[in-house]
């Protein structure tokens, strides 16, 4: 049976390439996306915002992914930011699936709430469902995991 709340609209710090904003950005229609292309961009904008979310490519400002994480997890304000590693475009060269699952073990080993390999979500109907019921998923969780905390 499906959950019958709503998900609440959230600004979510996306910082990737065009590949994956495109994507993205019909995905989560309902969210409000700010697109970063650079790690200097982002950190300045993570220090000036607060955001509901933080979705991150792999291939981020020439895989700059595990700096962007890292800042974003010593940073008191922004440590329990939900962030979503995605893998998106591979090229035309395979990728092992021992490099994804080591890529997954260690987005994992950061605190990253999810890494989300889009070989295995097709650009179409069924995969672009499947990728924003995660990410829905991912806020409606958060939501609860911080109700009735009180702010410090």
């Amino acid at each position: 049976m499906e959950n019958p709340r709503s998900v609440p609209r959230k600004t979510i710090l996306l910082a990737a390439g065009p590949h994956v904003e495109d994507r993205l950005r019909r995905v989560l229609a309902m969210h409000e996306l700010v697109m970063e292309r650079t790690l200097s961009q982002a950190v300045s904008l993570l220090d000036r915002q607060q955001f509901g979310m933080v979705i991150v490519d792999v291939h981020f400002d020439e895989s700059k992914m595990f700096d962007l994480l890292h800042h974003i997890r010593i940073n008191r304000r922004d440590a329990a930011v939900p962030i979503v590693c995605v893998l998106g475009a591979r090229g035309t060269l395979p990728m092992s699936k021992v490099v994804v699952e080591g890529m997954n073990y260690a987005v994992k080993a950061m605190t990253a709430n999810a890494f989300l390999d889009f070989a295995k979500m097709p650009d179409d109907e069924a995969g672009n469902a499947r990728l924003r019921k995660i990410i829905d998923y991912l806020i409606l969780i958060d939501g609860e995991l911080h109700q009735g905390l009180d702010p410090e």
